[in-house]
């Protein structure tokens, strides 16, 4: 499970700075997304909660105003159409899992159930308005994981590239604890995917599988890996044989993270399933870390790299240019009527 490490994400998307909304302003329809409408009441609540998380985003010029409305009104669209979407994919967050996402931000900003009571009041939302926010980033995460997030690799030569160019740069990085000087490790993977086509039946997917269990079959009956891959993977790098080079557990979707735990080098899975179709994954490499060696790095132009910060930025950077493709390809196909 992924929780952005915002502890009010949900206050993030509202970072703007605009004026208090007259209450002469009656509700009405602003725009029908699909023929889901938003209601001008809803933008409104969304100013006023931007300003409770910020009370100094209060004094801008009102000349401003119409165009910053527009532009929350413009995101409170894609935010409507990732819910459709959702609806569509019959993606759900179970209670059980919005409990969990609690528990893991009251872990990670060290505050206990008080305090996080304490927070909520004073930013004006209510325990059930959190959860619903927790429930909705959930649902949100296993959508972009579903659609595009999972498909994302970055690659040696990329950051080798960003490295050489520059990269992420830390002129005096702090002393720290890195993953590997706990004794974590880093895994080199391949993998053979096999996509199951969008909107398939239960018939698609179960030929789809029989499929991917054949080829294990073969695996395990001596067959090469990457010959394999390179013959059947639609997945990335399948002219390498599937070699993906060394990848992160957080880089990958869950069900593919959880496979590879454990898996020591020239482990081969079963057949997982993923958001999108079926996945068999080998381990070609385990380096485990060493408390003498806290952050990879290189040394380019005298200055220290973070080769595992450059691998999360170019993620980072990746994953918000596929969701800006994703997101405008359903704005492309959507009927949208604005009238604010």
């Amino acid at each position: 499970m992924r929780i952005t490490g915002k502890l009010f994400f949900f206050f993030a998307l509202l970072g703007l700075c605009v004026p208090c909304v007259r209450a002469e302003n009656l509700d009405r329809i602003i725009a029908t997304v699909n023929g889901d409408i938003i209601l001008y009441s809803e933008l409104s609540e969304r100013i006023q909660r931007a300003q409770k998380a910020n009370p100094q985003l209060k004094d801008v010029d009102p000349a401003k105003m119409p165009s910053v409305e527009r532009e929350l009104l413009q995101q409170m669209i894609r935010e409507k159409l990732t819910e459709q979407e959702m609806k569509r994919l019959k993606i759900e967050a179970t209670d059980r899992e919005v409990d969990e996402g609690i528990e893991t931000v009251k872990n990670e900003h060290h505050i206990s159930d008080a305090q996080l009571e304490e927070l909520l009041k004073k930013e004006g939302q209510t325990r059930a308005q959190f959860r619903q926010s927790i429930r909705k980033e959930l649902e949100r995460n296993r959508l972009m994981d579903r659609s595009f997030r999972s498909k994302v690799v970055i690659t040696k030569e990329q950051i080798d590239a960003r490295a050489k160019s520059g990269g992420v740069v830390a002129a005096a990085p702090e002393p720290r604890e890195s993953l590997s000087s706990t004794g974590s490790e880093r895994r080199r993977v391949a993998l053979i995917f096999l996509p199951v086509p969008e909107g398939s039946g239960a018939k698609e997917s179960e030929k789809v599988e029989k499929q991917a269990r054949d080829i294990l079959g073969r695996i395990k009956g001596g067959g090469s890996f990457s010959a394999l891959a390179r013959e059947y993977s639609k997945g990335p790098a399948a002219d390498e044989g599937g070699d993906i080079g060394f990848v992160e557990a957080d880089e990958l979707a869950p069900s593919i993270a959880a496979a590879l735990k454990g898996l020591r080098k020239d482990d081969v899975t079963g057949v997982v399933k993923g958001p999108n179709g079926f996945y068999i994954l080998k381990m070609l490499d385990v380096e485990t870390g060493k408390a003498q060696a806290p952050v990879q790095t290189s040394r380019v132009s005298g200055d220290s790299v973070d080769r595992e910060k450059i691998r999360k930025q170019l993620f980072q950077q990746e994953v918000n240019r596929r969701y800006e493709e994703w997101v405008k390809d359903l704005e492309s196909k959507a009927f949208i009527k604005i009238s604010l």
